[in-house]
């Protein structure tokens, strides 16, 4: 049997970028308004124990950047994906990150901001 649903999993740093912001550590708050937010829309989440670490090149400064991540994981019907993928480019604006890394069942994506969201 198929399942109904699809795995979609994401990496949020534990700070603002630094090319972008501040660099400093989120407000607890804000971390409670995401995993209430993902939990009143798709009805639950995992959230990975411990940071992940990574690192990537800047695409403005050409730099390479490294960060620690939390990791996220939802399940949800692919007919909803597209709903997740807004709820991560407003979280880009907030958590003030260029981009979300995300994965749909194992098919990897960066969300960014929405021009809509960024005015």
């Amino acid at each position: 049997m198929v399942s109904p649903f699809v795995e979609c999993s994401f990496l949020i740093p534990v700070r603002r970028d630094a090319n972008l912001s501040d660099g400093g550590e989120h407000e607890p708050r804000l971390w409670d308004w995401f995993e209430d937010e993902l939990c009143d829309r798709f009805g639950g989440l995992t959230c990975a124990p411990g940071a992940y670490r990574g690192s990537y090149i800047d695409r403005d400064t050409r730099e390479r950047v490294s960060d620690e991540s939390v990791k996220f994981t939802v399940a949800m019907a692919e007919s909803r994906v597209d709903e997740l993928r807004d709820l991560l480019s407003g979280a880009c604006l907030l958590f003030q990150q260029k981009c979300i890394y995300l994965s749909i069942a194992g098919r990897v994506e960066f969300v960014e901001p929405s021009e809509h969201d960024s005015k």
